[in-house]
């Protein structure tokens, strides 16, 4: 079945956290369960990370991409259509943070430097494993704008999604093609599917 692993440590000091994919683990058990009692169209959401099975009726589920600083009442970002089996998760600097003397210092650490990772305000990733979908948004935004793309291609990534600090938009091709984003001005001046 399962990838099983086994660690052992007699220091009393070790501590695991899995934090950063247990919400993609547990909507991929949900979603497994959901299909085994015969439910064939749902969403699972996890506080806006999400994996989608069947249709909504005769068209796919649409969902919004929250914006990470909304500006005029704009507060999503883009709208997309979810097939079924497919995730979409985002990490982003706007759920838990608090402002110190003009920085803003979020809950994702780059494990470089200790700090708060820096560069990066959103990253959406779809897939249809939600814990990978989860685990691989995390990582992006932590590799910033200039580290993304190798690593989405190292993992194998069709649709990622970034956001920068200056809130340029960054996509694969294939997210591009995806995407319909909801600010005109965003779309036409900021998209950069490369």
């Amino acid at each position: 079945a399962g990838l099983r692993l086994r660690m052992r440590s007699r220091n009393p000091a070790v501590q695991l956290d899995f934090g950063a994919v247990a919400k993609g683990l547990a909507i991929d058990r949900i979603i497994e369960y959901l299909r085994s009692q015969g439910i064939e169209n749902a969403i699972v959401n996890a506080g806006g990370d999400l994996k989608a099975i069947g249709r909504h009726g005769e068209r796919p589920w649409r969902i919004g991409i929250r914006h990470p600083r909304p500006h005029d009442e704009q507060t999503i970002l883009a709208a997309l259509d979810v097939n079924d089996g497919e995730s979409v998760f985002t990490s982003g600097d706007y759920e838990r943070f608090y402002d110190y003397q003009g920085k803003r210092y979020h809950h994702i650490l780059d494990p470089r430097s200790g700090y708060p990772a820096d560069g990066t305000t959103s990253v959406t990733v779809i897939h249809p494993d939600a814990a990978t979908a989860d685990a691989a948004a995390t990582a992006l935004f932590i590799a910033g704008p200039d580290g993304w793309r190798e690593i989405a291609q190292k993992l194998q990534l069709r649709y990622v999604m970034l956001v920068d600090k200056q809130g340029r938009i960054s996509m694969t091709p294939a997210m591009a093609q995806r995407i319909t984003l909801m600010d005109t001005k965003i779309a036409r001046s900021q998209a950069n599917p490369d």
